[in-house]
């Protein structure tokens, strides 16, 4: 029962960090991935061009010309509350949103495509033709901090629907069983290049009983983490459980509540094996942190990513965004070209001391980035000390499965 208790430990100090969002940030919406074998999903299907892997549209013809757009928008902001005698007070600030955009073509035959769904699951249509993402391997590193190293691993995801007999514990401490279910099984192999901890291949599975798109995202889904944790989760009958592999060692956790109310998780298998590879498992999360949650990829869904673009966002009191996207090239995935566009963001945050650096490469036909890379440095309100986490993935291989 020391042990137990000691799993349960850990795995509520994750739940209440993932769920409180605090390596996360920002917010996320997902769409679930489907296969030839069930589930349900968006198309991406935005895309509208002349260039390879893309549908075809009526062409136009540009002779060369730039255009500007800056709109100054006036907001009032509340700031904060003083509690007096009468009640309370509102402070409030007067501030001016500045926006500038600027669009350049060229003389060629346009190309038209808007990224839809950056960093959400979506199929990708090619022609007429939709394929589903089935698998896909990537180069991730990360440095937690500017004093650590910079550690690097290659990952591999798939997903696919498995049978899984799953249990549950009773408040008296016994083992329920609850038999075999069929599941959506998440896979991330990971093999290591330069780790914390990890010296061999370490194999994570995460098993829910309907698709969830972010399970496909991330290096390792976390977010199951909060579906046990105090805090709750409209989707905790959803989380069935997971299985670390590594090496001879193996540790499976069965959330027997997703079948039957009143349950607790049942654990399996060597319990200090999630804290001992604490280190890897947390950077396979938290490299995210620098180029995932940015406001920059909501400006690619409603500007031509085609056309060469530059953008800024101010609000005249130390916070401002710019960015600039351009076409460049094409890549080749499962032997379907994809066009690319490079792009880059900066963003300051004076006040509190942040600022975001990124670049990298994307093709608006697909959900991930092609490549990359992100600096993210925060201040500590407290200590004042500032951190800078660095994040980096590029897309090495990726398997497409035609629809239907």
């Amino acid at each position: 029962m020391k042990e137990i208790g000691g799993i349960v430990l850990v795995l509520l100090l994750f739940g209440l960090v993932f769920a409180s969002g605090c390596l996360g940030g920002g917010s996320t919406t997902s769409t679930s991935p489907s296969t030839s074998k069930g589930g349900s999903s968006t198309t991406h299907s935005s895309v509208s061009s002349t260039g390879t892997g893309q549908t075809t549209s009526p062409t136009q013809t540009s002779t060369g010309a730039s255009s500007e757009t800056t709109t100054s928008n006036t907001a009032t902001t509340t700031t904060g509350t003083t509690g007096t005698a009468g009640g309370t007070t509102s402070q409030s600030t007067t501030g001016t949103v500045t926006t500038t955009t600027t669009a350049t073509t060229t003389t060629s035959t346009a190309q038209r495509a808007y990224w839809s769904s950056p960093w959400e699951y979506s199929p990708v249509q090619v022609g007429s033709n939709v394929y589903n993402v089935t698998y896909y391997k990537i180069l991730y590193k990360v440095q937690p901090n500017q004093s650590a190293p910079v550690y690097e691993y290659i990952v591999e995801k798939s997903f696919g629907k498995t049978k899984v007999r799953v249990y549950g514990m009773d408040i008296y401490g016994s083992k329920v069983d609850l038999g075999e279910h069929e599941v959506y099984e998440y896979r991330s192999v990971v093999t290591p290049v330069k780790a914390k901890t990890v010296n061999g291949t370490l194999i994570l599975k995460v098993w829910y009983k309907k698709s969830v798109g972010d399970a496909f995202i991330y290096p390792w889904d976390v977010e199951w983490a909060s579906y046990i944790s105090p805090s709750g989760s409209p989707n905790a009958n959803n989380f069935v459980g997971l299985e670390i592999d590594y090496g001879r060692r193996n540790f499976t956790l069965l959330n027997g509540a997703a079948f039957r109310s009143g349950l607790f998780p049942y654990f399996e298998g060597d319990g200090k094996l999630m804290s001992d590879l604490g280190g890897d498992l947390s950077n396979l999360y938290l490299g995210l942190f620098a180029v995932v949650h940015l406001t920059i990829w909501d400006s690619f869904k409603s500007h031509n990513v085609f056309e060469p673009q530059s953008g800024s966002v101010t609000d005249n009191s130390g916070h401002t965004i710019t960015w600039s996207s351009e076409p460049d090239g094409t890549v080749t995935f499962s032997g379907i070209p994809f066009d690319l566009v490079q792009f880059n963001w900066k963003y300051s945050g004076v006040p509190e001391g942040t600022s975001i650096t990124g670049s990298g490469k994307f093709s608006p036909s697909l959900f991930l980035p092609v490549e990359v890379s992100g600096h993210v440095t925060y201040r500590d309100s407290k200590t004042g000390k500032s951190t800078t986490v660095y994040g980096y993935i590029k897309l090495e291989d990726l398997k497409l499965e035609k629809s239907g």
